[in-house]
């Protein structure tokens, strides 16, 4: 997740929080020593109310964590890569570099994080009953923290996509039709269905007077709805283009340029006249890098003359497909690496480029022509 910041490292996992989470962390934090305590403990000082509700606000959100956690190395036992753990203020989020491929990966994937907060919410009520004050600060911790698990619990166990109790319908839909796409649209169908709920009932909370609750909960409904739509559009995507390869999309007439080419002669020769945007750099038939109009963008302009394109381009890391990939994993390259290209590889020797545009191109055309994708549906 882009505008995060990176705080540790667990099991290869990079942690970290992304701006929202701070503003989250204010607010609950505020909410808890203003409100929640003073009203059900009466009698603390203003600084213990205030040490109370940021110590909470913290074991929540390291509460979250476990759940993100236990998603994530399910996921990296099953062979899936995760990248990272962001927290932010719906939450959190594992990015992972590729979706189960078997609905009983999925099923297990997803259920594991409800029965973590389970499971933390019935540690703290276990420590609840040996703290001897029960108004104390140490036993209304414990209790928040019991009472709110078991609430995120609860809320994630919801059948709609994508939440874990949707990626669990989803997994069952998957299993017993055989058709991801199928399965997806229905749970995130009901992943909507809830979303408007939810904003139906944050809108009944502000008319009734509790405002900062009302927008709190349509909020969080529309962030639900629209996450389900974007998921299911997603995901029907990928599908479509799991059954198009590469080779029919990509453009075969890539010119080919030295690393000793000026890049004064790069932009006449090939960015103008030929009106791309990328182009391999080789040398005696060997990928050396790729060179992009974003490379000579960042180069002044009175220095392409004397600049050779083997200064500016990049040369590692290089991501690459083959002409028989699906087009699913050329995007899925693009999109991870926040790249516009990729090189095609006929072994060790460059067979072409595709590009995010190529593929947007492609899609389009077979929009228009009622065309049916390999992958999926008629679009």
């Amino acid at each position: 997740m882009k505008s995060s910041l990176r705080l540790f490292r667990i099991a290869g996992i990079d942690i970290g929080i992304h701006y929202t989470w701070i503003l989250i962390f204010v607010l609950l934090s505020w909410s808890l020593a203003r409100g929640f305590f003073p009203q059900l403990y009466p009698g603390w000082d203003t600084v213990t109310y205030w040490i109370t509700g940021v110590v909470a606000a913290l074991l929540l959100f390291g509460s979250v964590l476990v759940h993100e956690l236990a998603h994530s190395l399910v996921a990296q036992a099953r062979g899936i890569t995760v990248n990272s753990i962001t927290l932010f203020i719906f939450g959190g989020v594992s990015k992972l570099e590729d979706e189960p491929e078997k609905p009983k990966v999925e099923f297990v994937m997803s259920i594991v994080g409800p029965l973590s907060s389970l499971a933390l919410a019935g540690i703290f009520w276990g420590l609840l009953q040996i703290v001897g004050d029960q108004q104390s600060p140490l036993a209304a911790t414990f209790s928040y923290l019991a009472l709110i698990n078991a609430i995120l619990a609860g809320f994630n166990l919801l059948p709609g996509f994508p939440l874990d109790g949707g990626r669990v319908l989803r997994a069952i839909l998957w299993n017993r039709t055989g058709n991801l796409v199928k399965a997806t649209n229905i749970a995130a169908t009901v992943g909507r269905f809830i979303g408007w709920g939810l904003i139906a009932f944050g809108l009944f909370q502000i008319f009734a007077g509790n405002f900062i609750g009302g927008i709190w909960f349509a909020f969080i409904g529309w962030f639900l709805s629209s996450s389900a739509d974007a998921s299911r559009r997603e995901i029907t995507l990928r599908e479509q283009l799991s059954g198009v390869q590469v080779k029919e999309v990509m453009a075969t007439n890539a010119m080919l340029i030295d690393p000793d080419t000026s890049v004064a002669e790069l932009v006449s020769n090939v960015f103008r006249k030929q009106h791309g945007r990328a182009v391999p750099v080789c040398q005696n038939d060997q990928v050396m890098g790729i060179v992009t109009v974003t490379d000579v963008k960042e180069l002044p302009q009175e220095k392409w003359e004397e600049t050779a394109v083997k200064e500016i381009m990049t040369s590692e890391p290089l991501f690459s497909v083959t002409p028989e990939d699906d087009l699913n994993t050329a995007l899925r390259l693009i999109t991870r690496h926040d790249i516009n290209q990729v090189l095609v590889l006929r072994g060790d020797k460059c067979a072409g480029l595709v590009s995010r545009s190529d593929i947007l191109t492609h899609l389009q055309m077979s929009q228009e022509l009622g065309l049916k994708l390999k992958g999926g549906p008629n679009v």
